[in-house]
């Protein structure tokens, strides 16, 4: 009867301690990296946001918007 031993499946070596430190910088770069790219795309769509309200307010004409005795309707 034939041995029922198989191989074990190959495991990466485990890191030394200067891998693991190394690592652990990466994936902190990677995060602050995130947060940077994040804050950029805020910005960009508040930007954006405020940009299409003028364009809005312009095309509308304040004379429309704030017409003479505005302040009486409160």
């Amino acid at each position: 009867m034939a041995s029922e031993h198989r191989a074990q499946p190959a495991r990466p070596p485990a890191l030394s301690e200067r891998d693991e430190r190394n690592e652990r910088a990466r994936k902190e770069e990677l995060r602050a990296r995130l947060g940077r790219e994040q804050r950029s795309m805020l910005r960009g769509l508040i930007l954006l946001a405020v940009a299409i309200l003028i364009a809005s307010l312009w095309r509308a004409g304040f004379g429309r918007l704030f017409v003479p005795g505005w302040w009486n309707q409160w």
